[in-house]
């Protein structure tokens, strides 16, 4: 039942006392109210109610007096129905009152259209005649600025018609009242970059940070693309350097369905549009790849560069993929902080904190290769450890927040790797063991001598990759963990499962990702089996092999510009590309234990706690089992300790042959029984 005149028409306020924006944003949401109130008792016959609304209209007052709206009509070029059209769109989508008295122009459904306010309904609202009825439909169909910059929006899923519902997002309701509240649609997006209290910068960010200024707001409205490491400060350099607002969107947190970037771009435009922000698109690695679906999300987001009539920033890890815009994109790299800035920022982050432990903080600088949002993180999880233990920051508190960043960071694509056993249990040859000193020795003075002395300037990347190979069960995986726990350093086994993807283009972001965490210092990087990621690459007879070898040749890159440490493990050198080879720091080669080897290896792996009888004779174990490596030793100590045990007797000379023999056939190899054994 359609309520009365008298009973809607109470619902219209009197015009409100307030002044300004509100005050004209209000009278203006009453004009709308009362001007479909009237229409609506016109189109059911009832001329003596429309009277009384008209006269309501009449003294609410004139047309809107909101400076906002005559800003934003003549940056927009708005006419006077796009404006009417803007305001009764805003009132139907904040006032669930209005949306019972919107009148019908269809099949009646309740009255009304309860998905929006229709071009049809607007016309009817407002009575406009055909001819200008008509002339702003085929303006909205168009390119129409309240359309373009995401002002008014059909509803989602829905043909533009006549009959179409129209909303308008509550940052554009707010705007008009005179609300300079960020866009909430942006937050689920991105969001404003929060502008550093008191920006710590060096010589080269001061310089960058003018650059930055000058392309901010030149003359030539050219995209800028900022290169960097994640978390080495692009976003806050643009905020530093910028004279208002800076809002972004983080293409990573856009979903890839059908309307995700749409609604994404078009959250940011309205923030640049009415909060005067400047724009920031990050994460442009996501749009790298072959694929209709990554051309199309290029080409929207040129699109959106094109129309922002002033500067737009971009920012991306390591690639740029190829965005036609009308201007040529400026590239900037944004390098990591020198040793001494990231002391300050450390010092920053922590306040008073820092007072306490000052070389703590120095030697963090050193250690750990971070940019302002990794130090901010990393300060962050060290005041919960410290808060939940009751104590203040340390420095191991720094390493654990540190920790906890990457973890975060690798999500699965690499496991924490971690070993009880010492250098005392391994059993290496001397010149092998001079290798390992001596990569330790690299990795521990990498500071003085690359960036120090100079040396670095002559290296691809300040980055070591190591090499370990030689037959399974030599101690590879066991020594990267000693290396690793050498230099007080977590050791991470990237998982190559999580890894490699079907999918093009997918592993090599997966693995991007690795690298970029390791590389900002308190991790090794630990690939098992190597040779399944770096294997040599092949003729190209079809797109298997192309892409396949387009993996290859990004690990090569990588590699060569790594700032991190890396160690691969094989026992297949000869699938290894050659060009690895190059591109290493140490290739260490880990040789079948000899006899004396493998007896010191029984020795010491025989475990002291346990019950041993008398009779345990490893040179016999030595001699009798040569084709043994220490993880073959371990095997067959751990079964002949079981079996001894379910024996309820000591673990024997007899039962460690019989271990022995196990391992053997484990090993795919005929026992051979002798009288000796």
């Amino acid at each position: 039942m359609t309520p009365s005149v008298k009973a809607t028409a109470d619902l219209a306020p009197n015009p409100p006392a307030a002044t300004g924006d509100l005050g004209a944003f209000e009278r203006e949401l009453d004009r709308v109210r009362l001007r479909a109130l009237r229409t609506y008792a016109r189109i059911e016959g009832r001329e003596p109610d429309a009277e009384a609304l008209t006269t309501r209209l009449a003294a609410v007052g004139g047309a809107d007096a909101a400076e906002r709206v005559h800003d934003l009509s003549a940056r927009l070029g708005l006419e006077p129905d796009d404006v009417g059209l803007l305001w009764a769109v805003v009132a139907a989508s904040i006032d669930p009152v209005l949306a019972l008295h919107l009148p019908s122009t269809g099949p009646r459904r309740g009255g009304v259209n309860a998905t929006g306010l229709s071009l049809a309904q607007y016309t009817a609202m407002v009575e406009l005649d055909h001819a200008r009825a008509r002339r702003l439909a085929l303006r909205v169909a168009g390119a129409h600025p309240l359309r373009v910059h995401g002002l008014v929006e059909p509803r989602v899923g829905q043909p533009l018609g006549p009959d179409t519902g129209l909303v308008a997002p509550i940052r554009v309701a707010s705007y008009l009242s005179g609300d300079d509240t960020p866009d909430p649609a942006l937050e689920a997006f991105g969001g404003l970059v929060d502008r550093p209290e008191s920006p710590v910068l060096d010589g080269p960010s001061e310089a960058l940070v003018t650059r930055l200024r000058q392309l901010a707001n030149g003359p030539v409205c050219s995209p800028v693309v900022l290169l960097g490491r994640r978390g080495v400060g692009r976003r806050a350099l643009v905020r530093i350097a910028a004279d208002r607002p800076v809002a972004f969107v983080d293409l990573e947190r856009v979903p890839r369905d059908r309307h995700g970037l749409g609604d994404a771009l078009a959250a940011l435009g309205r923030e640049v549009l009415l909060g005067g922000a400047l724009p920031l698109i990050a994460g442009l690695d996501e749009l790298s790849g072959p694929g209709d679906d990554v051309d199309d999300r290029r080409r929207e987001v040129a699109r959106f560069v094109d129309r922002c009539r002033g500067a737009v920033f971009l920012t991306a890890t390591r690639t740029v993929p190829r965005i036609e815009t009308r201007q040529t994109p400026v590239r900037i790299d944004v390098p990591l902080p020198s040793a001494r800035m990231r002391a300050a920022l450390w010092r920053r982050a922590l306040g008073d904190a820092a007072e306490g432990i000052d070389q703590d903080v120095g030697a963090a600088a050193l250690r750990f290769q971070l940019g302002p949002g990794g130090i901010g993180a990393a300060v962050g999880s060290a005041r919960a450890a410290a808060a939940a233990q009751g104590v203040s920051i340390s420095a191991s508190h720094l390493a654990e927040g540190v920790r906890s960043t990457i973890e975060e960071r690798l999500q699965g694509l690499a496991r924490r790797h971690s070993t009880a056993l010492t250098w005392d249990d391994v059993v290496l040859p001397s010149d092998t063991a001079e290798q390992i000193e001596q990569l330790v020795a690299r990795i521990r003075h990498s500071y003085l001598v690359l960036e120090e002395w100079g040396i670095g300037r002559h290296l691809p990347g300040p980055g070591v990759a190591a090499l370990f190979s030689g037959s399974p069960g030599t101690g590879k995986t066991l020594v990267a963990s000693l290396v690793a726990k050498a230099l007080d350093l977590d050791l991470y086994r990237v998982d190559l499962s999580q890894i490699v993807s079907k999918w093009i283009g997918e592993t090599e972001k997966q693995l991007e990702e690795v690298f970029a965490a390791a590389e900002s210092g308190h991790a090794v990087l630990l690939f098992d089996e190597a040779d399944a990621l770096f294997a040599k690459r092949t003729e190209v007879k079809g797109a298997t092999e192309r892409y396949a070898n387009l993996e290859i040749n990004f690990l090569l890159q990588r590699l060569e510009s790594f700032a991190g440490i890396a160690i691969l493990t094989t026992n297949m050198e000869g699938s290894l590309d050659p060009a690895f080879r190059r591109r290493l720091a140490a290739h260490v080669k880990f040789p079948h234990p000899e006899e004396d080897e493998r007896r010191q290896l029984w020795r010491r792996m025989l475990p002291q706690g346990a019950p041993l009888a008398r009779d345990i004779d490893v040179e016999e174990l030595a001699e009798a089992f040569p084709a043994f490596a220490g993880a073959h030793i371990r095997n067959a100590i751990t079964t002949a300790a079981f079996l001894a045990a379910a024996e309820g007797s000591p673990i024997s000379q007899a039962v460690l042959r019989r271990g022995a023999r196990e391992e053997t056939q484990a090993m795919g190899r005929i026992v051979k029984v002798e009288s000796t054994l």
